[in-house]
């Protein structure tokens, strides 16, 4: 039943890209490889219909406030957990590029090198989607097709160029010159992700401190104030 309203609802634009957003998102990954468009639409329904039947004795408005709230998490919850994958994808997108610059310059044919960087990758998502480029090449041969599959994986512009960079090579064999580029740009990139990470650290701290400082002015405030009212009350 499930497949047939998914080959149904398939027909329709609209349903094709929550499929492909969701894919370019990571939903399959973080959430399993059955998470698709119609079993998504039905999570943020149900959870919206419930925030309406748990909310709805507080009043009509608070109800429907909170299932347009819950109706929304799913959609925030997975662009959230993609920005955290990208970041973690940085360092590990370096070495890829690194690790494809040397090989290449060493005289391995992009593709082979490319389907042996997998090893390298500590990241389960890449890791787990260079697996299957890996495959996809091997079993199939369409390399033009395998990158199109893994650039629909993910919504990250580094790996955007990444396949860019070996269709190019593939055709005039240049890829050295942008690979260097391109690692140059992530270690810039992730030098700015450390400069915001340090810049919300140091407020936190600085919160933290206010905080602990505003807690011992009420104490010694209320010590001087009971200690006040003490001595009234003995005269």
């Amino acid at each position: 039943m499930e497949q047939k309203v998914d080959a149904f609802l398939n027909r329709y634009v609209w349903y094709r890209d929550l499929n492909l957003w969701l894919r370019k998102n990571g939903a399959r990954f973080h959430f399993g490889e059955k998470m698709n468009g119609l079993r998504y639409v039905f999570l943020c329904v149900l959870l919206s219909a419930a925030g309406v039947g748990g909310l709805w004795n507080l009043g009509p408005g608070e109800a429907v406030v909170g299932g347009t709230v819950l109706l929304l998490l799913p959609h925030f919850l997975v662009m959230y957990l993609n920005r955290q994958d990208n970041t973690k994808l940085l360092p590990e997108l370096k070495l890829l590029y690194h690790g494809l610059e040397i090989q290449i310059r060493a005289g391995v044919y992009v593709t082979d090198a490319l389907t042996e960087m997998y090893a390298c990758v500590r990241e389960k998502r890449l890791g787990k989607a260079l697996v299957e480029l890996a495959g996809d090449i091997v079993m199939h041969g369409n390399v033009e097709e395998a990158l199109e599959e893994l650039r629909c994986k993910f919504d990250n512009s580094y790996i955007d160029s990444l396949c860019m960079i070996v269709l190019q090579t593939l055709e005039s064999g240049q890829a050295v010159e942008l690979l260097s580029d391109l690692t140059e740009q992530i270690k810039d990139m992730e030098a700015a992700v450390f400069s915001k990470k340090k810049e919300a650290l140091n407020r936190s701290i600085t919160l933290y401190q206010l905080l602990i400082l505003a807690a011992v002015l009420v104490i010694v405030l209320f010590a001087c104030v009971t200690k006040m009212f003490a001595s009234a009350l003995h005269f």
